[in-house]
């Protein structure tokens, strides 16, 4: 997992941070030079979109999403277990589907050989990020679940870690 961790972190830092660039030299062409660059805009997008959809992994990983923490914490024990049980359940079908509905696309994009518009780019590759961030997400809920249910640690929100006696 931590070979996981280095490679999503490294991966969608250098992503994120590459399509800011091309975003800046982008602007910089069209309002200095006054010389539009039309592809920066394909490239810069599908560099943004996969480096958020990495992203959503490590956010999960390091307990960065939206949670309605007040309820959680005025719940009892058993409410506490239900509802990551449901949690769990929901995450991983939610991943399921966006692999199942990611390769979908990414088989239809290819047998139609659909392609950007300025840079004639396969469409079919920038939809792969839909079941490559799907599996990421699974094995951060399968990793979550296993933690909570085997190793039996208290998964909190905030990203504390708490063990159970």
């Amino acid at each position: 997992m931590r070979i996981l961790n280095t490679i999503e972190s490294a991966l969608s830092g250098f992503l994120f941070l590459l399509g800011i660039v091309i975003s800046l030299y982008s602007v910089f062409m069209r309002y200095v030079l006054g010389a539009s660059q039309s592809w920066a805009t394909e490239v810069y997008t599908m560099l943004l979109v996969w480096a958020i959809f990495i992203g959503f992994s490590t956010a999960l990983k390091e307990d960065k999403h939206i949670a309605i923490e007040f309820l959680y914490d005025k719940s009892g024990p058993t409410m506490k277990k239900v509802s990551q049980v449901i949690v769990f359940i929901i995450g991983i079908g939610f991943s399921l589907f966006i692999i199942w509905t990611g390769f979908n696309m990414v088989l239809t994009a290819y047998s139609q050989q659909i392609k950007t518009i300025d840079l004639g780019f396969p469409i079919w590759i920038n939809y792969l990020i839909m079941p490559i961030a799907g599996i990421l997400l699974f094995i951060r809920f399968c990793e979550k679940a296993y933690k909570y249910f085997v190793k039996h640690e208290e998964v909190t929100h905030g990203g504390d870690v708490e063990w159970k006696q």
